[in-house]
């Protein structure tokens, strides 16, 4: 169960069934990856142990015994911190897990499933949790305000690209998001839906590079009972599933041409059929898309179908790789230590200390911020200082990401000395707009050149 071996702590989960042989193979499978499981066989025995005990995910049964699953559904997720629910039924239809969906359900599973779709769902499941991915789904301006906080940084890029999400958000165009690996395209992604007027629907995420050729049909746009070898029941779609809402393809790039042909067919028609089916479904989603990659280049050599590349890319968001915005870097590595403090309750470190903040600075950051997050959360359970140098502590940097070209003892005030150089390079000393990029005010950058003694001459070959 990929993600669930990688986490720092036992996740616990709850499962609401009445069929014995159900419940007693999901403590299997999922005990088996070190999750905590707790059983019950009714809505009311299942209520009881929510609210005496905290579950990180859910796994429901929609037919149950004494409560209706829709019903306990919307109970579930009344609450302040509702956890993920995963619905299961052996009565699937398709009006049953568009309102399951609609009500907040993370996903849908019919009955009979295997153990690998459980563990990649529950998988999908903690990973939405840890990254606070409901929180798009709100339908109030506080939904919309917390998700644009969710990207972290203060600098002129990000200030200006908060700016253009919410404009590109009241709009109901294709977005396509690009920027390296572990920059926030999916937090991108969610303040586009927030900031939207479909924040109130469903914002279904999907791994482009994860769809199984043979299966990305039905994984999209849904089965019948019987269209191919193991349909033993019908299957709601991602389309269906978005209807209303947004849908986002991560990583679209990954996306085989035989697939973009079928995904660019759905989004010109505006309509869909289940495999096996033969009724053509109209569905209504505003579709976003990221890649890591050159679009451009794809097409040229072939691997990107240009037709959907225009249909895809109406507005466009490019996000700076960290090493781009490194006045970013202090903001959050304090972020994320705090959020590593708050998540275990450990004490010390405090903080990270200025030699090691200026040496984070230098960094080339080949990961980004998924890179810069994996190290401070490292430096939280490995050190016990009031203070922490994440370079103090063995493994938790990797040599390539080290620049060679920087001295890595360079004291925070001569980092950011360099830091204010540069960009007043960059903009032939114009003080305005190298205020701008660093993201303070126009007096604050001048007493600081005045601090550091930097004058035009400093630029001289």
């Amino acid at each position: 169960m990929r993600g669930i071996e990688t986490l720092s702590r036992v996740f616990h989960i709850l499962v609401i069934d009445d069929e014995p042989v159900i419940r007693d193979s999901c403590m299997q499978i999922l005990s088996r990856r070190g999750c905590e499981v707790v059983l019950a066989s009714t809505g009311k025995e299942g209520l009881e142990k929510v609210e005496s005990s905290k579950f990180d995910t859910v796994i429901l049964d929609l037919k149950l015994p004494d409560i209706d699953g829709i019903s306990l559904l919307n109970t579930l997720n009344s609450g302040a911190t509702p956890p993920p629910v995963i619905v299961i039924t052996a009565y699937p239809t398709v009006k049953g897990a568009v309102e399951a969906m609609k009500l907040g359900a993370y996903d849908y599973i019919p009955k009979p499933f295997t153990p690998g779709i459980l563990r990649d769902v529950v998988s999908k499941a903690f990973h939405s949790m840890r990254h606070d991915t409901r929180a798009g789904n709100s339908d109030t301006a506080g939904g919309e305000c917390q998700a644009l906080d969710n990207i972290i940084g203060s600098s002129s890029a990000i200030r200006d690209l908060k700016k253009r999400i919410v404009r590109a958000g009241m709009s109901d165009c294709s977005v396509l998001i690009t920027g390296e690996t572990g920059t926030g395209k999916e937090l991108v992604a969610r303040a586009l839906h927030a900031s939207s007027r479909r924040r109130a629907k469903n914002f279904i995420c999907i791994d482009s590079g994860t769809l199984v050729e043979n299966l990305v049909e039905s994984e999209l746009f849904g089965h019948v009972k019987g269209a191919f070898t193991g349909a033993y029941t019908h299957r709601v779609g991602r389309f269906e599933m978005a209807d209303e809402g947004t849908l986002f393809f991560d990583e679209i790039s990954n996306m085989s041409h035989n697939v973009q042909g079928k995904l660019l067919r759905v989004l010109q028609e505006q309509e869909l059929t289940r495999v096996g089916g033969s009724e053509s479904i109209p569905v209504n989603v505003r579709l976003i898309a990221a890649t890591n990659r050159d679009i451009g280049m794809e097409i040229r050599n072939g691997k990107f179908r240009d037709d959907l590349y225009f249909r895809l890319n109406v507005i466009s968001l490019h996000i700076l790789p960290l090493r781009e915005r490194h006045n970013d870097i202090l903001e959050l590595s304090r972020h994320f230590l705090e959020k590593e403090r708050q998540r275990h309750y450990k004490p010390w470190p405090e903080s990270i200390s200025d030699r090691g903040m200026a040496r984070l600075m230098t960094c080339h950051w080949s990961g980004n911020v998924r890179e810069l997050e994996n190290v401070i959360a490292r430096t939280y359970h490995m050190c016990d200082t009031r203070e922490a140098d994440p370079f103090e502590i063995e493994g938790c940097i990797e040599p390539e990401n080290t620049s060679p070209v920087q001295n890595l003892y360079t004291p925070l005030g001569n980092v950011e000395k360099e830091c204010i150089k540069q960009t007043l390079k960059r903009h032939d000393y114009n003080k305005t707009r190298a205020a701008r990029e660093l993201g303070i005010d126009r007096k604050t950058l001048r007493t600081k050149i005045n601090k550091y003694g930097i004058t035009d001459s400093s630029f001289q070959l």
